[in-house]
Parts: C-alpha cells; structure tokens; sequence
C-alpha cells in the first residue's frame, strides 16, 4: 500500500468514525424519548443510508485514481475505513456511556425494549402468553441487570468485534458492486 493510499484510508476513516459519533450522542440527547419508529429510521435506516454512502463516494474516489482495481484491493480498502471509523466510534461510545453517564445508555436501552415487549403484546392480544417470545422479556431482563450492576467494560469492545464481522460480509458485498459498476463510476 502506497502512502497516499494510506493517508486517505486514516483520513475517511477517522471522519467516518466521527460522523457516526453523531449517532451515540443523537441518543444520548434524545433516545430517553424517542418512539420506535423515530429510532428504527435515525438508528437503523438513517445509520445504514450515512455509511454506504460515505463508503460508495470513497470507493468512487480511490477507484477514479487507478486503471485497474481489483475486488481484493476494494475489499481491503472498504474494510480497513469502516475498521478504523467504527473504532473511533468505539473509543467515543466508551467516553460516552462508560465514563460520562452509564446508567443512562442502561436506561433509555431498558426503556427501548420495555417498549418493544409492550408493542408487542398489545398487538398480540388474542394469543396466549406462553406463545409470547421470551426473546423480548430476555432483553428485558438483560438491560435491567446492565442498568442495575453497571456497564462490563467490555461490552462496546464486544460490540465492535460483532460490528467488524457482520461489516466484513457488508464491505464485500459492496466491493462486489463497486466493481460491477468500475466503468459507470469512472465516467460519473
């Protein structure tokens, strides 16, 4: 790797990890009050629309610069940015939950999911509690133990580890289709 290849993969990917650092503190601010849908389209879909676009305008840079770029070296490229970004975010989320205000990131996670098991039985009024998940009262029970006994911490590096393997399947699949489209890339 070249060196500003390598300067460009730290550079997008301590800006990719601060800008996902909005997210954290989006919850910090808000999560104690915010309803299911607002958090599935700021957590889920907003999250999931920011990063892939970052990553597809990166890609779409670093590819422009080459002749040819091969799937392992978009691969590589796409990984080692997300790795780093969702670093910096890791070292954010520990500086947030865990030294400024653990019990609340415990708190508004037990709210989230009291509400969840709540929405659920209300929907499922006609069916019989033993058929209920206990996948939902598990989690529950999981954040009310965090809320009570404090943050292991571990638990964001855990995080990550989990992160890192799910986005390294994400991270090909992109490859796959930045590759796909090289030729439409190159000429927008």
């Amino acid at each position: 790797m070249e060196k500003q290849e390598k300067d460009f993969i730290l550079n997008k990917g301590l800006i990719l990890g601060l800008v996902l650092m909005f997210f954290p503190i989006i919850d910090l601010m808000y999560g104690l009050n915010m309803s299911s849908t607002n958090y599935l389209l700021i957590f889920v879909i907003g999250w999931i629309v920011v990063y892939t676009f970052l990553l597809l305008i990166w890609s779409k840079v670093i590819i422009s610069s080459y002749n040819v770029f091969p799937f392992k070296d978009t691969f590589r490229v796409l990984f080692i940015i997300s790795a780093l970004g969702f670093a910096v975010l890791t070292v954010g989320k520990i500086a947030i939950w865990n030294i400024s205000s653990p019990e609340k990131y415990a708190e508004i996670n037990l709210k989230r999911s009291q509400l969840q098991l709540t929405e659920y039985e209300l929907s499922n009024d006609n069916i019989e509690p033993v058929s209920q998940p206990t996948i939902l009262r598990d989690v529950v029970n999981y954040w009310s133990d965090l809320k009570k006994n404090g943050i292991p911490k571990t638990h964001f590096i855990v995080i990550l580890i989990q992160v890192l393997f799910i986005n390294s399947i994400y991270c090909a699949i992109l490859a796959l289709l930045v590759r796909k489209k090289e030729n439409f890339i190159k000429t927008n």
